[in-house]
């Protein structure tokens, strides 16, 4: 390439050659301006080019900018949904917790309302029961037509105003067999201080065995919940009243088998007409002084009733002999403990009778029959029977011997005291008979 050096330190030439080199200098000096052009153009194009990409790198920051934006936009979105959803569940917990404990809670009391098929009161117990479940403070159980009240809780003894307009609700839920609610005070009876309440049919296959009603329900109105809460106490409790009659019926059969068999018993001898029936309801007070339960109660009840059944198998010349019985005769008598037991224990549901019929004849003191036991060995039922057995064949007149009064056998019994009988046994019959009849120890 030339340069200005080369012009000016050269010699100078011809005109002809001047112009040449003239010509050959502006061409060098034309393409050294097209190359430095061609260079700037390129530059130019490089700078452009770096200019689109800054500008697209700016628009790719503004737009991962903008994105990063929406994204935290969504992410705080998300963060405040699962903030939500987390309450949600804990929620969530806290009903399934609830729920458990209330289902709990209903299985506890429906198993308290099995376990007393047998209660006095057992409306009145399944009425408390939905009460407590669904938080009211009164209720009514009326029968199967929706006006004959079976419980009441808070409800007694209302104007009869009020009791019709509360028998309108139950006798709603007896036609339809349907839930019926109300939770607008102002359509309840006036100055009945009823803020709400719910009536739910209690049925089971089909037969309507009555309506539970329950009132003033202590937080909130009566809801759905409530209303399937109620539905299934009425189901159970339906199941519950007829399996009571079911056990009732039982019972009822039961104690007329017991009855027929003493009634055979007495019919062979007509001095002891009544006996057993008297040793059972004194044996049963005894017994009751002494805080037996029901079934207890039951027990010795249906055992002194059955006490000489075994008599069946004595022949009637030795039952019946109108003077005191030779000792042969006296063996063969004794044998009707045996017997009885063996008659009863055959029986399933008089099974549990057998161990006070067979030692119903034994001494406190051991010298009794049929195995010599003693003390606290025997068991107490045949203590009490044993007890009462005497003062019923000392009271009562036989073909050998006058009967003995009341007090004069009351004091007999006392004598033998720790020696034939029980003490704490007399001590209770003492106070039995002394609580029946006063006049007879003035």
């Amino acid at each position: 390439m030339l340069t200005s050096s080369d012009i000016f330190d050269s010699p100078l030439p011809t005109p002809h050659a001047a112009l040449d080199e003239l010509q050959t200098t502006r061409e060098a000096i034309l393409d050294y301006q097209t190359q430095v052009e061609t260079r700037f153009e390129a530059a130019a194009e490089e700078v452009a080019k770096a200019q689109a990409q800054t500008h697209a790198a700016r628009e790719q920051l503004l737009q991962q900018q903008s994105e990063s934006g929406r994204w935290k936009d969504n992410c705080a979105s998300v963060e405040a949904k699962n903030a939500g959803l987390q309450l949600e569940i804990q929620n969530l917990q806290a009903q399934l917790a609830n729920q458990k404990k209330h289902n709990k809670n209903l299985n506890a009391e429906l198993l308290e309302v099995y376990r007393d098929l047998r209660a006095e009161d057992l409306p009145t117990l399944i009425l408390r029961i939905g009460m407590n479940l669904v938080g009211a403070e009164n209720g009514l159980f009326v029968g199967a037509n929706g006006d004959v009240t079976l419980a009441s809780v808070g409800l007694d003894d209302l104007p009869e105003p009020i009791s019709q307009a509360l028998y309108r609700f139950t006798r709603e839920a007896a036609e339809s067999e349907e839930p019926v609610i109300c939770n607008d005070s102002e359509k309840l009876p006036d100055h009945s201080a009823l803020v709400n309440l719910a009536a739910l049919p209690v049925s089971i296959k089909n037969e309507l065995k009555g309506v539970i009603l329950v009132a003033n329900k202590r937080e909130g109105a009566f809801d759905d919940d409530d209303t399937e809460l109620l539905l299934a106490i009425g189901k159970h409790a339906g199941i519950a009243l007829e399996n009571r009659r079911l056990h009732c019926a039982l019972g009822d059969a039961f104690i007329s088998t017991v009855a027929v068999l003493a009634d055979a018993v007495e019919a062979k001898d007509p001095y002891t007409r009544g006996h057993c029936e008297g040793v059972s309801d004194l044996a049963a007070r005894v017994a009751e002084r002494m805080d037996w339960d029901k079934s207890e109660l039951d027990q010795i009840r249906y055992a002194a009733l059955l006490h000489d059944v075994g008599k069946l198998g004595i022949p009637d010349s030795i039952l019946m002999k109108p003077s005191h019985l030779l000792p042969e005769e006296f063996t063969l008598i004794k044998t009707h403990v045996t017997i009885g037991r063996d008659l009863v224990t055959r029986v399933p549901a008089l099974e549990f009778i057998g161990p006070i019929v067979y030692h119903h004849h034994e001494r406190w003191d051991g010298g009794g029959y049929p195995s010599g036991l003693s003390g606290e060995d025997i068991p107490l039922g045949a203590r009490i029977v044993g007890a009462v057995d005497a003062l019923d064949a000392m009271i009562t007149k036989r073909p050998y011997r006058d009967a003995m009064t009341l007090q004069a056998a009351t004091k007999e019994l006392q004598h033998c005291a720790g020696k034939q009988f029980d003490p704490y046994v007399i001590e209770r019959l003492v106070e039995v008979l002394e609580e029946r009849a006063p006049s007879a120890f003035a």
